[in-house]
């Protein structure tokens, strides 16, 4: 067997069809969905881009480590091409995530074959005296938002934005689909699987193919760009239970939605601040056509694996690293590090070879860290015994129906200032540095219902909240010991389920 790993970077949940979207087209996936096996509960345990990459590739917590969060990889940290190498598993990493390969970080060491598409965001590819950028100004584009001058930030996103638009002036992926990040990015995918098996080798091989889209800045050519401007969903209305998409009637009546300006990006803020509502309910439109944008690629991707005949010995995972903030919680991005269920509820799909197991849902809680023993399974190596310990579990188990379950409760952080715990009952939020600005207090949110935690419940229910937080403290102390055999906790928060149902 063999693996293809696609992962996403901000890919919302509630914008894909498998999920519970009605009004955003995501053929492909939505097909993937029905050949594989859909799991419902996916979260990763420290956010966001790199974290997660790390947490992918040791199959490790490291959510209350600091020096396990947005740092380089250490050249002895054990990840998973090492591991495939030293069992003559060839792999490849492609990728157009430019966070990915800031110098010093590492992380694309260790992978046979590894290949950068440049040109994403802010990738620092078209320098400022490039006679093919001349001319560019970001008084001209009045889609990029800059937050005022006298703010310390300022500096930052001017060049950030500059280097943006001296990328789209020779790439033109604003015009051009075939040269969008994801179109090149599955293209040199499809050349290299092609050049797979090539002489008679017969070679087992991982592909971790890494697209930076859905995430900003949103500047996807037409049609995508404002195929959803005209469309009035019902799935996400406003109110009490979420707000991903606010009904026409909600805005000022005298706002024409398709004459709102569209925005490209925005630094993360506050909306109201650093995005209008009127813009944001354009804003969201905008990144709707932008996944659509990535399901058509994939789509030509699927395709060419049906012609290689690489549906049939291939496993493929599909998942993203983190979902995208669009006014939720009354911000955009991810301005804080609030754990909020539109940033950490990621999808998975595994499509075992020739759509085993198909068409089903898993309600098993799953995490990022069990990707890394799920791909060596797959490539049928033996289990890792050696130090460090993997925390991850096998999840094909799962799938065959073996196992119902592989934990109780899903722990996880971002930047070690804020905590989360969720089962499948309840979700709560710990803040762990108070800024005195801005002060936060635990929060805890019911399953399923509350979809979009926008109704604390702790007052209510603090009995709970307290057993919740007391299990999810004892976890990180077990993280940080290695420990996390069957703790006795672990059955504290079964039977908290069962008494609160």
């Amino acid at each position: 067997m063999n693996v293809i790993t696609i992962v996403c970077n901000s890919l919302h949940l509630g914008f894909l069809g498998t999920y519970g979207n009605a009004w955003i087209e995501t053929p492909n996936l939505d097909r993937l969905a029905s050949e594989g096996v859909v799991f419902d509960h996916h979260f990763p345990e420290n956010l966001t881009t790199l974290p997660t990459r790390r947490s992918w590739w040791t199959g490790r917590y490291g959510f209350a480590d600091p020096d396990q969060g947005w740092t380089p990889l250490r050249p002895d940290e054990r990840i998973l091409p090492d591991i495939l190498w030293s069992q003559g598993v060839r792999s490849a990493l492609i990728s157009d995530v430019p966070l990915l390969r800031e110098a010093g970080l590492g992380y694309g060491r260790g992978f046979d074959d590894v290949i950068w598409i440049r040109g994403q965001g802010y990738d620092p590819l078209v320098p400022k005296d490039d006679p093919r950028a001349r001319g560019v100004r970001i008084e001209d584009e009045p889609g990029l938002r800059l937050p005022p001058e006298d703010d310390p930030e300022f500096e930052l996103w001017k060049s950030r934005w500059e280097q943006f638009l001296r990328n789209r002036a020779v790439l033109h992926g604003d015009v051009d689909e075939e040269n969008t990040g994801v179109a090149r990015t599955v293209q040199a995918a499809i050349d290299w699987l092609e050049r797979q098996g090539r002489g008679g080798k017969k070679e087992p091989f991982m592909l971790w193919l890494d697209l930076f889209s859905p995430h900003g800045p949103w500047d996807p050519p037409q049609p995508y760009r404002d195929q959803y401007v005209t469309v009035e969903p019902d799935e996400f209305e406003a109110g009490e239970e979420g707000d991903l998409v606010e009904e026409q009637e909600d805005l000022d009546a005298d706002i024409d939605i398709e004459e709102v300006a569209a925005l490209i990006d925005v630094p993360a803020g506050a909306v109201g601040e650093v995005i209008g509502e009127a813009e944001l309910f354009r804003l969201r439109r905008i990144y709707a056509g932008t996944v659509t944008l990535v399901d058509r690629w994939l789509g030509v991707l699927f395709e060419a694996l049906g012609r290689l005949g690489r549906l049939d010995d291939t496993l493929v995972i599909f998942t993203s690293d983190q979902g995208e903030p669009l006014g939720e919680h009354g911000f955009v991005r991810r301005f804080r590090p609030w754990l909020y269920e539109e940033l950490i509820h990621t999808p998975l799909i595994i499509r075992m070879p020739g759509g085993r197991h198909g068409g089903s849902r898993h309600q098993a809680l799953v995490q990022t860290v069990d990707m890394l023993p799920t791909i060596t399974a797959a490539l049928g190596l033996p289990p890792l015994r050696d130090e460090p310990p993997i925390h991850g579990h096998d999840l094909l188990p799962l799938i065959r129906g073996e196992q119902t379950k592989i934990r109780d409760y899903a722990c996880l952080g971002m930047d070690v200032a804020e905590f989360a715990i969720r089962t499948h009952l309840w979700h709560l939020v710990v803040p762990i540095e108070v800024d005195p600005e801005e002060p936060r207090n635990p929060e805890l949110f019911r399953k399923p219902e509350d979809r979009w935690d926008q109704n604390n419940v702790l007052d209510q229910h603090p009995e709970v909240a307290d057993n919740l937080e007391l299990t999810l403290r004892r976890f990180a102390e077990a993280v940080a010991r290695d420990d996390l055999d069957e703790p006795p906790f672990l059955r504290d928060v079964a039977r908290l389920g069962a008494r609160t149902t």
